[in-house]
């Protein structure tokens, strides 16, 4: 692929590029590097050096946009407090506009469209990145990432598991799984959730037939799972403490480097205008109020990375851009376990759950060759509406099988992938605006880095569930071909060592032929 072909499958006008104008120093190069490579840990000190500065309050107060504090609530205020607190304590008398504007606007985790989630962490890097240049007086610096879906490099880097360094401590959290902090690599550690790149399978960035579409499965798959893995609800694996964490920052580094993989494949971005037109505020390197639009930073130029990634086998073809609700259209499911308007109310717990799929009312005949073993034919399991009522840092296996569901294994055709439930909890204790409260807020019961608990009136998340979706390969298809149609069921089987009870939930399961 060209270098125009590339800025074109981003679905806006070339040339736009990854740093807001004027924000790097003329003549320096505006690539983000791999933590592995000679480039990449020359800014990986620069960035250790400058998130200890950020988190001296004479150096710079909590009040300053280029605190820590401040660049963490930008994504979520603390768990055991509220906005309106945090802003009345941060800002008594006056000067909290800014903070107002930009604090828990994380998306999309308290209803917004999820369509946002990727955009606007590429605008939160963006503006952090200035932020790191102006603390470090560094003005060629860029954010490096970690690939944690290459198997080899799963642990967590070393740099971000020595406390006591003189350095490098400042990258250090306790607030992590002991075992991924010992080096363990991820997917080994309690949570057990895998990192692979299924979301880039994915033919379109919003929903389309079965298809949740790349933003929403990027979320739903490696994003949280990476979350999760690394530990733990007063850490990454819960929204408003993740960003406390320095690997956040470089965690979502490697999510847009996958959405910059995706692009540079061929997958196109919306180019609605409701979607180009949006807007978020941040500060920028001077602590400024900026507000830049989704158009500005969507399309990136080729050099933004060193490396990108591939699709796996079996991905589906590309689709045209579409824009949210135009991309809401959905082949009739042929099997299912309720009817795509009633929620089914699966529960998700401590033991495994089988669901049956039935045939939809007066959809096609399953009567001999079964349609998913067509020529051409693409099955899709889409599952629907996911939430959960509590924390909940347990993964599911999932697997589509007969009546008989003995031999269950990951590897086994029947596996068909994981789901979790990060970032889906009812609520996280905050308030939205200045003082002001969401209608529907309730009491709910947090803990604090000292083990307390604290109870605030928190809201709802909003959304009615995010989905999540697996496109079955060809030994998956082959192994559905051999099942009586009449008998298939997905089961959903617990990962890891539980950190608490899960209590999590499903609308609809649904198997779909296109």
């Amino acid at each position: 692929m060209s270098r125009r072909e590339f800025l074109a499958a981003g679905g806006v006008a070339a040339g736009l590029v990854l740093l807001q104008p004027g924000s790097v120093a003329q003549g320096c190069g505006a690539t983000r590097y791999s933590l592995v490579t000679e480039q990449g840990r020359k800014m990986l000190q620069i960035y250790a050096d400058s998130v200890r500065r950020m988190a001296v309050p004479l150096r710079y107060p909590e009040s300053s946009p280029l605190s820590w504090t401040f660049q963490w609530y930008t994504h979520m205020v603390r768990g055991d407090r509220t906005k309106a607190g945090e802003l009345a304590r941060i800002f008594p008398l006056f000067g909290g506009a800014l903070a107002n504007e930009m604090w828990n606007t994380c998306q999309s985790h308290l209803g917004q469209p999820e369509q946002y989630f990727l955009p606007w962490h590429r605008m939160v890097l963006n503006h952090f990145e200035q932020i790191i240049r102006a603390v470090s007086g560094e003005a060629c610096f860029t954010l490096p990432y970690w690939d944690y879906t290459d198997p080899a490099q799963q642990a967590l880097p070393v740099e971000f598991r020595q406390k006591k360094h003189g350095r490098w401590g400042a990258l250090y959290r306790d607030e992590r799984y002991p075992e991924i902090n010992a080096g363990t690599p991820l997917p080994l550690g309690r949570t057990g959730l895998r990192l692979d790149l299924d979301c880039m399978k994915s033919a379109t960035y919003n929903p389309l037939n079965g298809d949740a579409g790349f933003c929403a499965n990027i979320d739903a798959l490696v994003h949280g799972a990476v979350h999760l893995d690394i530990g733990t609800r007063l850490g990454m694996a819960t929204v408003p403490w993740a960003a406390d964490d320095p690997l956040f920052w470089i965690h979502h580094c490697s999510i847009d480097r996958i959405w910059a993989s995706w692009n540079r494949a061929g997958g196109r971005n919306p180019d609605d205008a409701a979607f180009l037109d949006k807007t978020f505020v941040f500060a920028n390197g001077s602590g400024a109020r900026v507000q830049p639009r989704i158009r500005d930073v969507v399309s990136l130029p080729a050099l933004a990375y060193d490396t990108y990634l591939s699709r796996p086998a079996g991905s589906l073809p590309f689709a045209p851009a579409r824009g949210d609700g135009a991309a809401r259209e959905w082949e009739p499911a042929a099997l299912e376990s309720n009817d795509s308007g009633v929620d089914g109310a699966i529960r998700l717990g401590s033991e495994p759950a089988t669901i049956p799929l039935a045939a939809v009312p007066g959809g096609d005949s399953l009567a001999g060759a079964p349609p998913w073993m067509g020529p051409g034919a693409q099955a899709i399991l889409s599952i629907e509406g996911r939430t959960a009522r509590t924390f909940t840092p347990t993964g599911f296996d999932v697997y589509v099988h007969g009546g008989r569901n003995g031999g269950l294994r990951p590897g086994s055709p029947a596996h068909v992938g994981q789901v979790h439930f990060f970032g889906l909890e009812a609520g996280y204790g905050h308030d939205e605006g200045h003082g002001e409260g969401h209608d529907g807020g309730h009491e709910d019961r947090h803990e604090d880095r000292h083990g307390e608990e604290t109870g605030h009136a928190h809201p709802p998340s909003g959304p009615e569930g995010r989905d999540v979706s697996f496109v079955l390969g060809g030994a998956a298809r082959k192994h559905l071909a051999a099942l009586d149609p009449g008998s298939v069921a997905v089961t959903f089987v617990p990962v890891g060592v539980p950190d608490g009870i899960p209590d999590a939930a499903l609308r609809r399961v649904a198997l779909v032929i296109r």
